[in-house]
């Protein structure tokens, strides 16, 4: 890969700034760590931070389903925090890794709603990224989740349209560095999953992946012990964190809910000459 080259956090998002603000349609509101973030995932590489930023709102502007109707105190999404865990843990001594964890808690597919399930999941992720105790450092995003729980009648509630947005997004936009995916208590139909997700997964994020049978101690030789939760003999407290979460959803809902930080105005755009203009024709329809 060759040397990385050196970068400044602020100066690249005032680069970033500047050039938001020539491209008027694009939302201008833009938390000031988001813009750090975007620099950070893209090691500095401004033409590929404009990309990701222009591609993760254009897929925000087509997909209403998950992106609208945002509030994260509303009874669905709600509904999905309570029967569904989606916590970011905190950094671990010794890995400069940042470990986000996923498991079902309520696991009747009755309410298993796979489109609040993505809306809910990226409420989190967008909190997530204005955090200032989620590091900008040379550690990557880690990933686990959890397949206990998880039957086949919740894959016949998986939206393929939504799952194709998921993975465009979370693959090709997500202002994150990826380091590994790890998939724990892998069910017996794991390959009727993979079937249904592979045709949406790049090669290299494919090669990211690690599974893990149940009761099996192989995620040792990936990341520290530290890092899972207190269940699993780590030392993290799922219960603790979640209410943590819950704090935070409280106290930045207007984050959220502020289409002037999420919504394209194509009333604003500047005759179709833009980044935005040419990536909305390589869209999700």
């Amino acid at each position: 890969m060759g040397i990385e080259k050196e970068f400044n956090l602020d100066e690249g998002a005032a680069q970033l700034k500047d050039w938001i603000s020539t491209q008027p349609h694009l939302p201008q509101n833009i938390h000031p760590t988001l813009l750090k973030r975007y620099v950070h995932s893209t090691r500095g590489d401004m033409e590929y931070a404009k990309k990701i930023f222009v591609l993760g709102y254009t897929i925000r502007q087509n997909n209403p389903i998950i992106f609208d109707n945002r509030d994260p105190l509303s009874d669905n999404v709600m509904n999905i925090l309570k029967s569904i865990d989606m916590v970011p843990l905190p950094p671990v001594e010794g890995s400069e890794d940042k470990y986000i964890f996923y498991r079902l808690v309520d696991c009747d597919p009755d309410k298993f709603d796979f489109n609040d399930v993505i809306k809910t999941f990226f409420i989190i992720a967008d909190l997530r990224m204005i955090q200032p105790d989620v590091p900008m450092n040379d550690g990557g995003d880690v990933p686990i989740f959890d397949m206990n729980g998880f039957t086949l009648r919740h894959m016949t509630k998986v939206v393929l349209s939504t799952l194709r947005v998921y993975m465009r997004y979370t693959q090709e936009a997500h202002p994150v560095r990826l380091k590994a995916i790890h998939v724990i208590n892998c069910t017996p139909f794991l390959d009727r999953v993979m079937c249904l997700v592979k045709p949406f997964m790049k090669k290299r994020v494919a090669e990211m992946l690690h599974f893990h049978l149940p009761n099996s101690d192989t995620i040792y030789a990936h990341l520290p012990k530290a890092a899972l939760p207190d269940e699993y003999g780590g030392q993290q407290s799922i219960t603790k964190r979640k209410e943590d979460w819950f704090n935070r959803i409280n106290m930045q809902r207007d984050y959220i809910t502020d289409n002037s930080r999420w919504k394209i105005d194509d009333s604003r755009r500047n005759n179709g000459n833009d980044l935005c203009g040419t990536l909305r024709k390589l869209e999700i329809d």
